[in-house]
Order: C-alpha cells, then sequence, then structure tokens
C-alpha cells in the first residue's frame, strides 16, 4: 500500500511541475502580416517632475522593449495615451507588456492598460 501511494505521489508531483512549467513559460506569439496591437494606457504620477505625457513616453520607453514590432510614438487622446505596434502580438506579449506598464517600472509612474486592441 505504501509503494502504490508513494508512486501516486510521484505521478502527482511530475504532473503538477508540468503543469507549472507551461503556465509559466515564455512562448513566442505567431507573427501575422500586415496586423496591428493597439495599446491604450494611462498614467498616474506622484511627485513625478514632468508631465503626464512625459511620464508616458518614459514609461513606454521601458515596456517597448518586452514586445517587438515597429512601434509608433505615444500620442495622447481621449485622456489616455496610444501606441501601435506592428505587427500584432498575441497574448504572451499582452501579458508581458501588460505586467510591465502596470508594474510600476519607472519611479513616481504607475500605469494602467486601459485596451489592448489586435487587428
Amino acid at each position: 500500500m505504501k509503494a502504490i501511494a508513494g508512486l501516486v505521489a510521484a505521478v502527482l508531483l511530475v504532473v503538477g511541475v508540468m503543469a507549472l512549467a507551461d503556465l509559466t513559460q515564455n512562448r513566442p506569439d505567431p507573427v501575422v502580416e500586415g496586423s496591428t496591437t493597439t495599446i491604450d494606457f494611462d498614467v498616474a504620477t506622484r511627485r513625478y517632475d514632468g508631465t503626464e505625457l512625459t511620464a508616458a513616453q518614459s514609461l513606454w520607453a521601458v515596456c517597448q522593449a518586452t514586445v517587438s514590432g515597429d512601434k509608433s510614438p505615444v500620442t495622447e487622446a481621449n485622456d489616455h495615451f496610444t501606441v501601435t505596434v506592428s505587427p500584432a502580438f498575441g497574448e504572451n506579449g499582452e501579458k508581458r507588456l501588460a505586467g510591465c506598464i502596470e508594474d510600476a517600472t519607472v519611479d513616481r509612474v504607475v500605469g494602467h492598460v486601459v485596451q489592448l486592441t489586435s487587428a
């Protein structure tokens, strides 16, 4: 009985490790030529030495390396900031970019992703 319980525990451990590895592994997204992803985000600052636009540009300068492609400059519209990346990136890129923007990567600047739209 102890041998069977040990075998079951070992199998569950292996399955658990494989599942965790699959959930945390960073895989490249498929590239679809001619597609774009538009990132809408806003920023909040606390004693930041500059405007919200420069804060958004600073945050984007740090986070743009998390995704590949041609990137437009940061523009301001409708109380948030917008950047377009071509070609579009997929779910893994969205998670990396949103994590970077929302994880207070720049001192005294916190970002929030309003919307990620791929077309």
